[in-house]
């Protein structure tokens, strides 16, 4: 079994223009990042060798026995092996996996305009059997499966969540900017000042200097 850090370096690599945490959660639900893995059509259980002599033998007793099956990673089904030229024992190294998923699931957005779409088409081949409960998987559906949280999806969540209830919080700023620390509050007391109606230019006169003149 793969860990996330090198599935997501994997992904990077081999399947570069699909989000990674998309590839994961597919990844996730396919094959539970084990490279080895073989899923039969029909049998809610899959078969997930230790190694790719043992996956290849796998294959052998399917072939004989006319098994719709799918390989690897991001499992792979047979119907696709001719279109994408490749072999089982190919698919079974991670990155052809990945690069072939990244084929597969770029035509299915393509043609089906959703992420939702997509995600079914890449299930089943069809825009509508991943959308739909089943009861061999507790009644849940493909994308119910993928838990719908591939990065658009994750996306639409926060933006909808994001905008519920703007009047949760209320943001209000003060009319003016106070910078620097505030003075200290003095004890001493200020004598008023009073300041003459009028400019005095000169020297001041006295009383006597006023009769005078």
């Amino acid at each position: 079994m793969l860990s996330t850090s090198v599935f997501l370096a994997l992904s990077l690599k081999c399947a570069a223009s699909i989000h990674p945490d998309t590839a994961q959660e597919v990844a996730r639900v396919e094959s539970g990042f084990n490279p080895y893995a073989i899923g039969v059509v029909g049998q809610q259980k899959g078969i997930f060798p230790k190694n790719i002599n043992d996956a290849i033998s796998h294959i052998k007793i399917l072939k004989t026995q006319g098994k719709n099956y799918s390989v690897g990673l991001m499992q792979i089904n047979k119907s696709n092996f001719n279109k994408y030229n490749v072999t089982e024992e190919q698919l079974f190294n991670p990155c052809t996996n990945l690069s072939v998923f990244e084929k597969i699931i770029t035509d299915c957005y393509k043609r089906g305009g959703t992420l939702k779409r997509a995600l079914s088409c890449y299930y089943s081949g069809n825009f509508e059997t991943g959308l739909r409960p089943e009861k061999t998987f507790s009644n849940t559906s493909y994308i119910q499966r993928i838990g719908y949280i591939v990065p658009s999806t994750r996306q639409d969540r926060q933006e909808n969540d994001s905008f519920s209830d703007t009047s949760a919080i209320t943001i209000v700023y003060p009319d003016r900017v106070i910078r620097g620390p505030l003075p200290v509050e003095s004890k001493t007391e200020h004598k008023e000042l009073y300041y003459p109606t009028q400019i005095v230019r000169g020297n001041i006169l006295s009383k006597e200097e006023e009769i005078t003149q």
